[in-house]
């Protein structure tokens, strides 16, 4: 097919759906990349040195150096982004209406820890969500439901495109129409603020300083001194960072364009855009000490002046699918990538505590347990209990065949575990967990009868370092 029947196909499809002209041209070029070849994956000669310790600060540092100031703190907004639906999950409804903690939706819990921000310094910071067309009214409700008042909107939705035929680069047509779109990464959070007037509405408020993170990490509240921080110091754009561990394989890492061996400009690398033959140094624990946690601090009026420049860019992600048997391509922005667009940037290294999301099941299981706990302030944190033997995250390898939907989760984790001193645990075939047990050090449990088995049925709560086997 040729590329002007194609545009043309894709521009069709796109009206159909009310999509703005401009936001049409931009996905157009992004298909005119692939077009000529781009892949999305990165040169790994061009993957230069991390970042240097001259654009890095230790977190601790900002809290000991830069105070409190409640009249900066007033020029901050909160985005969180909720448009997913945890499907991984099994999901069909936004994953931040799960319960997480205290029979509190994820959701609840961000609603709880804006409120306890503004009630502790008197101030009136906003919590917007860029919801997804899937979860905006389901999640509207939620803060409705939960009394969670503002003055400004509470949501705005990210856009959507249309999943593209690989061979042919025109729309997929699909039994079921909404396999025919796909979301276009976090990168259009960008986009979106300044197409709807978003980012001019929060400048004209007063706001300057926006904290971006994932609805799905409890971790990432609101520090006041990272607000004075950036401020004090005219930082632009700025990224939490967390040293790795063996449980972060995907987390993706900030470093250094070199071309001929000439810094060009930083590059946020995800674990989609990694060559196969380097996946495995990657995910190692070497070059990449630190990752992305994907909280981003950026000054508004810097991102307005930016984008007032043109070519405002984000790496591009050529994301491979499958729809009814067809090879589709989902083409796709990650909002950290736009690290390359500012000069004024800095990389916060953080404690993990600011870092606990739930991509799968084995990441729900561990926040639900006693390993993490709710705050005072509502952030998610790891024990105190466990941080003081020096543990780090569970490793938790669940059966995937049982476990992996949140539907057979819930089937089998009819009471949760104590996690609180346990290294791994590992899961084979199918096991109830009907009664509270405690796994401390490295446990195995491996059912092999083929048959469902209760953990009460061992007679035993406690299990320290050891394989338990069920028997036939």
């Amino acid at each position: 097919m040729d590329q002007k029947l194609s545009d043309e196909l894709i521009t069709n499809k796109m009206k159909g759906e009310s999509l703005s002209d401009a936001f049409i041209s931009d996905f157009l070029m992004k298909v005119d990349e692939v077009r000529k070849g781009e892949t999305g994956i990165a040169k790994w000669d061009e993957v230069g040195d991390l970042v240097p310790s001259e654009d890095e600060i230790l977190f601790e540092e900002i809290q000991k150096k830069y105070p409190l100031k409640k009249e900066l703190l007033g020029k901050l907004v909160v985005i969180k982004l909720n448009g997913g639906l945890g499907t991984s999950m099994g999901l069909e409804k936004a994953k931040s209406l799960i319960p997480i903690k205290d029979g509190l939706s994820f959701l609840a819990v961000m609603a709880k820890q804006i409120e306890y921000i503004r009630d502790r310094y008197q101030t009136d910071i906003p919590l917007l969500l860029m919801d997804s067309y899937n979860t905006q009214k389901d999640s509207q409700e939620e803060l409705q439901k939960n009394g969670f008042k503002q003055g400004l909107r509470s949501s705005f939705l990210q856009h959507k495109v249309p999943r593209l035929l690989k061979d042919s680069l025109s729309p997929v047509q699909a039994k079921n129409e909404k396999d025919e779109w796909c979301p276009p990464g976090h990168g259009d959070i960008y986009f979106t603020m300044v197409e709807e007037g978003i980012l001019d509405d929060l400048i004209a408020k007063g706001y300057e300083v926006a904290f971006l993170s994932n609805g799905d990490n409890l971790g990432a509240t609101v520090d006041p001194h990272i607000v004075t921080f950036l401020l004090e110091e005219g930082i632009h754009f700025a990224m939490e960072m967390t040293p790795k561990t063996l449980a972060d394989k995907k987390g993706g890492a900030i470093y250094r364009k070199t071309v001929g061996g000439k810094f060009i400009q930083y590059e946020l690398l995800e674990t989609a855009q990694v060559p196969k033959e380097y996946e495995h140094e990657f995910s190692g624990l070497g070059k990449f000490r630190t990752f992305s946690t994907n909280n981003l601090w950026i000054n508004l009026r810097a991102l307005k002046d930016r984008f007032a420049k043109g070519n405002f860019k984000l790496s591009l992600i050529v994301n491979p699918k499958q729809v009814e048997g067809k090879d589709v391509l989902q083409l796709e922005t990650a909002m950290g990538s736009a690290v390359g667009n500012f000069t004024k940037f800095k990389g916060i290294i953080i404690p993990r505590d600011r870092f606990a999301p739930v991509k799968k099941t084995e990441d729900y299981l561990v926040r639900r347990s006693d390993a993490y706990i709710l705050n005072e302030d509502f952030s998610l944190t790891m024990a105190p209990e466990r941080k003081k033997r020096g543990l780090d995250e569970v490793l938790v390898s669940l059966d995937e065949a049982y476990y992996k939907k949140i539907a057979g989760f819930d089937r089998l984790f009819l009471v949760c575990p104590s996690l609180v001193f346990c290294e791994s645990l590992e899961v084979e075939g199918e096991v109830e967990f009907d009664v509270l047990v405690c796994f401390s050090g490295k446990v195995k449990i491996r059912n092999t009868t083929g048959r469902k088995q209760k953990i009460s049925s061992l007679s035993k709560t406690q299990f320290e370092n050891e394989t338990v086997i069920f028997e036939t």
